[in-house]
């Protein structure tokens, strides 16, 4: 996922759009699209915000880029917390490099956590506001679409159904869900706690 690559695009999409707005000359239609791109170019700051901070962060990403050769490493010369000087290893590579280069092990949890938060605002809002509504369930959507599909509940039961026609017996729910788990790429816990306990004779 080029998220750089991403914000180019749709900036260069949305710009002209928003110049046509602000002059009072714009569709319906071109409306719509002006809040898509709008909420896409919001949506991907923050995600390349949270990729930054798991590259500056998390030591396993630095590992993964150098025993995959992804990176180099050169000295720098920098001050520790008692002023002295200490030397330093520091990648060739900018930062916007190594964003293009995250894998989806480190980059699909964090779209993962945010996709779970519009969830739950989705729930709310369901309640309370039509526009931020539509808002979060536009970006839900778009973080899905970086996402392997996610299993649905007949997903869930065709496969406890073809490993377990018998049905479940209660002392073996914690393995079954285990199970579930690793069949499938993406699926929500809870879902499938649900879908186990109905299938338990």
């Amino acid at each position: 996922m080029d998220i750089n690559k991403l914000i180019t695009e749709v900036s260069a999409a949305y710009m002209p759009l928003k110049l046509k707005s602000k002059n009072g000359d714009i569709t319906p239609d071109e409306t719509e699209s002006l809040f898509e791109l709008s909420t896409k170019l919001e949506l991907f700051k923050i995600l390349k915000t949270s990729f930054m901070e798991e590259i500056t962060k998390n030591a396993k990403v630095m590992k993964y880029f150098l025993d995959n050769n992804l990176v180099t490493m050169h000295k720098e010369t920098a001050t520790d917390s008692n002023d002295k000087s200490v030397e330093v290893d520091v990648p060739d590579q900018s930062i916007n490099e190594r964003i293009s280069m995250l894998p989806d092990e480190f980059t699909h949890p964090i779209i993962e956590k945010m996709v779970k938060g519009h969830k739950e605002n989705i729930a709310v809002f369901s309640k309370t506001s039509d526009a931020r509504l539509k808002k979060e369930q536009f970006e839900l959507d778009v973080l899905n679409s970086f996402l392997p599909k996610e299993a649905t509940d007949t997903d869930i039961y065709a496969y406890l159904d073809e490993h377990y026609p018998s049905g479940i017996d209660q002392k073996a729910m914690g393995k079954v869900i285990g199970e579930v788990k690793k069949a499938f790429a993406r699926a929500d816990g809870r879902l499938i706690s649900e879908c186990v306990k109905k299938r338990i004779c």
